[in-house]
């Protein structure tokens, strides 16, 4: 009795593998990344994702590895007892949940999650805001304001596939391509907008959007130019003036003294004739 207790128990330590637990993983979009798993397991190994047990990503035994488009299995490493799943381009149709079995028996799972895309729009008043949407299977549009005195996260549109349900403050203004599109962007609309997953519960995108405020000073800045143009136009339309003033004066006096030029040579004309006829009569 005991012996067979013995020998049942040493079968346990020696073919049942080691279950490493549940963890996750996040990886970079369109990046390689390695879900691990520590168990050796002397049976056949298989890698399915928890949704669909069926469709084996990857699959080792005693002798070789195989694996699917996407992924990469080691078989050095499965010997070694460190079964690894690699998936050489991490996308939003990758994520899930991953189990590992060794003879149909759970012995890992891994979730695998995206890294949330952070990015950062700097527009100016009037321009349409653009938030990419890398996926739109069923996904919240969330706005968190700059200025700390309005509501947080508040929801502004859901888009499920090609439909978009907005607020009424935004339903005129927002429209669905390739990407969400909000018109006429205002600084009021400076903040925080987040895109969610709503079926995996996940956060795709943060776009911070700053929408410039006109300076004041560059409009100063701006006005100073017309200023001095003005300015030089005044004083261009005086030299104007001046110089046709002079010009009209000197030209009056050449006049006025080409006038008294020949007056006097008249007058001198006439007396000589005086002069002269006086002359005669005393003769």
């Amino acid at each position: 009795m005991w012996s067979y207790t013995l020998l049942f128990v040493l079968q346990i330590f020696t073919f049942a593998p080691t279950v490493s637990g549940d963890g996750s993983v996040t990886a970079k979009l369109h990046h390689p990344v390695t879900l691990t798993c520590d168990s050796r397991c002397s049976g056949v190994l298989k890698w399915t994702l928890f949704n669909k047990p069926g469709s084996v990503l990857a699959q080792c035994d005693q002798t070789s590895c195989r694996s699917g488009e996407g992924f990469n299995i080691s078989h050095d490493q499965y010997l070694k007892g460190n079964p690894h799943l690699t998936i050489t381009a991490a996308d939003y149709s990758t994520r899930g949940l991953y189990t590992c079995l060794c003879d149909d028996k759970d012995v890992c799972n891994v979730r695998l999650l995206i890294e949330t895309l952070e990015m950062t729009r700097v527009i100016a008043p009037g321009e349409p805001i653009d938030m990419y949407l890398p996926l739109t299977d069923l996904v919240d549009v969330k706005f968190t304001p700059s200025d700390a005195v309005q509501p947080s996260n508040l929801q502004i549109c859901t888009v499920d596939k090609e439909k978009i349900q907005c607020r009424p403050d935004y339903k005129e203004r927002a429209s669905l391509l390739n990407t969400l599109q909000i018109k006429d962007g205002d600084v009021s609309d400076s903040g925080n907008y987040t895109i969610e997953d709503i079926v995996n519960d996940e956060t795709l995108v943060i776009v911070t959007v700053h929408v410039r405020e006109p300076c004041p000073d560059l409009k100063q800045q701006e006005g100073v130019p017309v200023l001095v143009v003005v300015l030089i136009l005044m004083l261009l339309l005086v030299v104007a003036v001046l110089v046709f003033v002079l010009v009209v004066g000197y030209v009056m006096h050449v006049r006025l003294r080409r006038e008294n030029q020949q007056l006097r040579e008249k007058a001198e004309n006439n007396g000589l004739s005086l002069l002269q006829q006086n002359g005669n009569s005393v003769h």
